[in-house]
C-alpha cells in the first residue's frame, strides 16, 4: 500500500515538473505588426503589450505603421526566442520574446511608445509606460486612442 502511494506521488511530482516548464519557440521572426511575430509558421502574440494599429493615428504621426517598423527592425536577421504564457482565443501562442542580447521585445515596443501595457493581462510593463509617457516618446508625444479602443471603433 505504501509503495503504491509513493508511486502515485511520484508521477503527480514528475507530471507537475513537467507541466511547470514554459514551452519555448526558438528562431529567425518576421514581423505581422506591432505586438506579432512568426517564428518557424508559428503566430506569436507578444505577451503584456497592445501595440497601435496598421491604419491607426496618433495625432500627426502614423503610429500603427510605426510600430510594425520598429518590431521590424527589432527582431531583424537575429535569433529570438520567446517563452509561451499562454494561448489566446485566436490560438495564437502569448509569449514574452527576447532578442539573442537579452532585450525584451515588448519592454522595447512599450518604452519607445508604440504599444501600451496591456492592463487586462498583466502588470509586467507599467513602470515602462510610465517611463515612456514621462519621456513623451511615441505616441507620448501626441494624442492617441489606446489600441484597444481603437480597434472597436474602427474594426
Amino acid at each position: 500500500m505504501l509503495s503504491r502511494l509513493v508511486s502515485v506521488v511520484m508521477l503527480l511530482v514528475i507530471a507537475g515538473s513537467a507541466e511547470a516548464k514554459p514551452r519555448v519557440l526558438s528562431g529567425q521572426a518576421w514581423a505581422i505588426d506591432g505586438d506579432t511575430i512568426v517564428i518557424k509558421g508559428k503566430h506569436i502574440r507578444l505577451f503584456g503589450i497592445d501595440a497601435f494599429e496598421e491604419g491607426q493615428m496618433c495625432g500627426r504621426m502614423a503610429c500603427g505603421g510605426k510600430a510594425t517598423v520598429a518590431m521590424e527592425g527589432l527582431i531583424g536577421k537575429g535569433v529570438i526566442t520567446c517563452e509561451q504564457q499562454d494561448v489566446d482565443s485566436y490560438g495564437r501562442v502569448v509569449a514574452i520574446c527576447k532578442l539573442s542580447s537579452g532585450v525584451d521585445l515588448g519592454k522595447e515596443m512599450v518604452r519607445r511608445g508604440l504599444a501600451v501595457a496591456y492592463r487586462n493581462y498583466s502588470t509586467r510593463y507599467l513602470a515602462d509606460e510610465q517611463w515612456a509617457k514621462a519621456n513623451k516618446r511615441g505616441a507620448w508625444a501626441h494624442g492617441f486612442d489606446s489600441p484597444l479602443h481603437w480597434r472597436r471603433t474602427h474594426q
